[in-house]
């Protein structure tokens, strides 16, 4: 259990917690994630893709500050849309509710353009809104109200007209010939908004539309899920970079040893087994390897170092399978998927145990070749559900001849450390995961169809669970149906936001049980009904026990744990 305290720093995993300071001198630039900062840096629009955890928050921020401190460099705006969820709500109680995203994501590339130039020059930052219809001030006021869900004022509608793609664009190249620059690049970091696809395709549109000679936007992504709607065309409106570190490329130890030694102090004294087995277990996530770094060394001296690297491995790829089940939590109609997609993973790791048991086989298998035809609609968003997580990763396609493509999916391979998927005979233990996953690999993949790894009733038995209509409660026809077909009244979604909200103030982490009875003591038993305070901070300190300190410390962990739930 992990010890309940207000007030545990701890070491940060998050690249978006980080200072500028450890961005800039924690940061590795070289082989893969040098192509990824040069795509960041350069002309043109660019899309970075990976799953969460694997460093596209970090090369952004990282190329935003080392644009600040060179002066040939563009002028470079970054900002974040990790709080897109907090807008869903809008989406069944507000006819205008994508006008209102539409402003909102102008709105914060307004404050962050007026940020980025603040940097160079606080009078400069000062000087940017002079001719700006309306203030900095009423922007950041217009942000505040529509992710608290508040209704909009006279003064937001003031600022919803203003706000449109020219008076942004003409806002950038006012701030970079202030800042003496001679092009823009805008870094808009946790843009795949997955779960709300109708913001997802109005997003596009504006980035899209943003795309200039002298502006560049580039946005973060999930692989197979980020849907770009029908006047986008990732392919031929830029290029996709991919962030996330593949386990089988060459220099892959020394890339994630070369982060652990700049993040985490002490790691040089992990035994190099134990790191080694560590990285493979990560998965090409920086985040992983970190946290489960950070794990080890407070640990190492309790227990035996074999029990230890077993416990963490388990640890963290029931972690990672935990956290893609929260997918049917946060949008029920995926439960279905959900459920389906982690018996598909559990029979990825058990065909690649089967092979590489066999003992006639020549090279470790990590890969599963899929036949493509197997796969549907529905199959192919439960896989791309799976790749979004991080659980599995899908590699190029291949053909031996008509009708006999396959998809090369390759699973977790912490799961197939964990579950003992890698090992021809009884042993384990770090060394033997290392000669393992260090030695030849297999050049073909275990050839499987889909209707093996999934029997034919859960196949036949995937959808969309969708609710049925609230008026009338006859079952829907489809996920794309607006309209009772029956009773003809518009159908409503169940909010992620809106459950998120009603969750109880006890499931925050790491907040002490007499800081939650302070709470309690003031009514605020759910996340809901502090979050939507219109003073959350004043409200708080009412709270018997609970100054200034105490407040701030637990708005900014309900804060981070409503950023995690939606993001």
């Amino acid at each position: 259990m992990t010890k309940q305290t207000d007030d545990d720093d701890g070491f940060e995993e998050r690249a978006d917690q980080l200072t500028d300071e450890q961005i800039r001198t924690d940061t590795i630039v070289q082989d893969h994630f040098d192509e990824v900062n040069r795509a960041l840096v350069s002309k043109g629009l660019t899309l970075i893709v990976g799953p969460r955890g694997c460093g596209k928050t970090h090369m952004m921020r990282f190329a935003a500050i080392s644009c600040r401190q060179k002066a040939s460099a563009p002028f470079a705006v970054y900002v974040s849309f990790n709080r897109y969820l907090r807008l869903e709500p809008l989406l069944s109680s507000r006819s205008d509710a994508i006008t209102l995203f539409h402003s909102w994501v102008l709105a914060l590339i307004a404050l962050a353009c007026a940020e980025a130039l603040a940097a160079v020059s606080e009078k400069f930052g000062k000087k940017l809104w002079i001719t700006f219809p309306v203030s900095h001030d009423e922007v950041r006021k217009f942000v505040e109200r529509v992710e608290r869900g508040t209704p909009t004022s006279d003064v937001d509608q003031t600022v919803i007209a203003a706000l449109s793609i020219q008076t942004i664009k003409d806002l950038i190249r006012d701030a970079a010939e202030l800042a003496d620059r001679r092009r823009s690049i805008v870094l808009l970091d946790d843009a795949a908004l997955t779960l709300t696809p109708e913001y997802l395709i109005e997003f596009f549109d504006i980035v899209r539309v943003l795309k200039a000679s002298d502006i560049s936007p580039k946005a973060s992504v999930y692989p197979g899920t980020t849907e770009y709607g029908p006047r986008f065309h990732a392919d031929h409106e830029g290029r996709s970079v991919p962030v996330w570190l593949s386990v089988t490329e060459p220099r892959y130890l020394d890339v994630m040893r070369d982060i652990g030694q700049r993040r985490l102090a002490g790691s040089d004294a992990v035994p190099e087994a134990v790191a080694k087995s560590l990285m493979y277990a990560a998965f090409g996530v920086p985040r992983a390897y970190l946290t489960m770094m950070r794990a080890w060394m407070d640990k190492a001296d309790t227990t035996s170092e074999q029990a230890v690297l077993n416990q963490l491995i388990r640890d963290h790829r029931d972690a990672r399978i935990s956290e893609f089940k929260s997918l049917a939590l946060k949008l029920p109609k995926l439960s279905s998927l959900v459920t389906t997609g982690v018996t598909f993973f559990a029979s990825l790791v058990d065909v690649l145990r089967d092979a590489n048991a066999d003992s006639t086989t020549e090279g470790i298998q990590l890969q599963v070749g899929i036949n493509a035809d197997g796969f549907d609609p529905l199959t192919n968003r439960m896989l791309n559900l799976l790749i979004e997580a991080g659980l599995v990763r899908e590699e190029a396609e291949v053909s031996h001849g008509p009708d006999r493509r396959l998809r090369r999916i390759s699973p977790h391979v912490g799961a197939l450390i964990a579950d003992r998927a890698i090992f021809k005979g009884r042993g384990g233990g770090a060394r033997l995961i290392v000669d393992a996953l260090g030695g030849k690999k297999s050049k073909h993949p275990v050839r499987r169809v889909i209707s093996r790894l999934i029997d034919q009733g859960s196949l036949e038995s995937l959808r969309y669970d969708l609710p049925p209509c609230q008026h009338c409660q006859t079952p829907r026809l489809n996920d794309t149906q607006r309209f009772c077909h029956a009773c003809g009244k518009k159908l409503l979604d169940g909010s992620t936001f809106t459950r998120c909200m009603a969750l109880p103030i006890s499931e925050i982490p790491n907040l002490s049980q007499f800081t939650q009875e302070a709470l309690r003591e003031r009514k605020i038993e759910t996340i809901g009904s502090l979050v939507t305070m219109q003073d959350p901070g004043s409200e708080l300190r009412k709270a018997r026990g609970v100054g200034p300190h105490r407040s701030s410390r637990v708005l900014e962990r309900v804060n981070d744990f409503v950023d995690e739930f939606l993001s």
